[in-house]
């Protein structure tokens, strides 16, 4: 899963019916956007009865927009909290906006850094919400990720979902020089392919991928960043991290300075290898928007920081993901993933 100065009060927004939209979006764009949006709506299962909130900071102005209009027939009332941008993935937000979360039945947030793994997604969660977050979207991403097919999506994801979660250990290797080994005894992976229509769902837009928490402290090796980092983007030089014990303990280069200062940020629990997760979604491509490159198919990821909200034992105040291109994935000394290919034996 998924990573501005935060300022006091946020500012709440609720955009009446007949209000036209104020985005400067050109025409010839909106229709991909509210083809994203609809999308949206069939991933929540969006209805007469649900309360919508949308979250977003200013620079997803009109990807809140499209996705308001799009609710604003089957939802029975729809309300845009726009705040400040804060400064990292999994960073709490303003405590008005945590109160209005309370308060929806659905959430979507198109926002500028994760809420996915804070204490107020949470809650909401704990509260029955169905949540969609958005990270780091651009109206790029929204247009071209989001109007997949979501029956293939699902069936890719839990293939992956059923053998990791199977798995005792997991050995990740790529060409870029990636080596760790993973243990995942005991825990569960979960399908990430839009099917948000439950109660109290959760989950990451766009959809994609299917990812464990490994067990803490039981990683080791070396993971060498060749893709992209959550809060840099596409890199041109590799990030070399350590992994001892669980924690990153060393990383050479510019991007690998900047993750350790990142995670160190987010409390003692900031290093912390959080996840192993594989993309499955045929049309994300790498952008440098991590939400969308940690979906690619032929990726996968690793993350760290929090992970309590996925089935981990970990709390941090930051979860900051890194893909790896053409990986090779072995549990238990099978190939699950070889060179970037899933080996499907349902059929690719």
């Amino acid at each position: 899963m998924y990573i501005g100065a935060p300022g006091r009060h946020p500012d709440l927004v609720r955009r009446p019916r007949d209000q036209p939209s104020t985005s400067s979006t050109p025409a010839s764009d909106h229709a991909a956007l509210a083809a994203g949006a609809e999308a949206a709506m069939r991933c929540l299962g969006v209805g007469p009865t649900d309360d919508v909130l949308v979250l977003c900071n200013e620079e997803q102005r009109s990807i809140a927009e499209a996705l308001a209009d799009a609710a604003e027939d089957p939802a029975r009332s729809v309300r845009v909290v726009s705040y400040p941008t804060l400064t990292r993935d999994g960073e709490e937000p303003p405590e008005d906006v945590a109160k209005a979360m309370t308060a929806a039945s659905v959430i979507l947030a198109p926002t500028t850094f994760s809420l996915s793994h804070t204490r107020a997604r949470m809650d909401a969660t704990r509260r029955g919400a169905r949540i969609a977050t958005m990270p780091a979207m651009t109206e790029a991403v929204f247009s071209r990720a989001m109007a997949v097919d979501y029956a293939e999506l699902h069936r890719r994801g839990a293939l992956i979902a059923v053998r990791l979660t199977a798995a005792s250990t997991c050995r990740v290797t790529s060409p870029a020089g990636t080596d760790i080994v993973l243990d995942l005894e005991g825990r569960s992976a979960i399908v990430d392919a839009g099917s948000l229509e439950a109660e109290a769902a959760f989950g990451n837009l766009p959809a994609g991928e299917a990812y464990i928490a490994p067990v803490e402290g039981s990683a080791e090796g070396l993971i060498v960043f060749d893709g992209s980092l959550a809060d840099i983007g596409i890199l041109d030089d590799t990030a070399r991290v350590k992994v001892e014990g669980g924690r990153a303990t060393e990383a050479e280069g510019a991007a690998g300075g900047r993750l350790l200062d990142t995670l160190d940020a987010g409390g003692p629990g900031g290093r912390v290898l959080a996840e192993l997760g594989i993309g499955t979604n045929p049309s994300a491509i790498l952008s440098g928007n991590v939400a969308e490159d940690e979906k690619v198919i032929g990726t996968a990821h690793l993350a760290f920081g929090t992970n309590v909200s996925f089935g981990g034992a970990n709390t941090a105040s930051v979860h900051i993901d890194g893909i790896l291109l053409e990986p090779t994935v072995e549990l238990d000394g099978g190939v699950l993933i070889e060179s970037g290919k899933l080996l499907d034996r349902g059929g690719d």
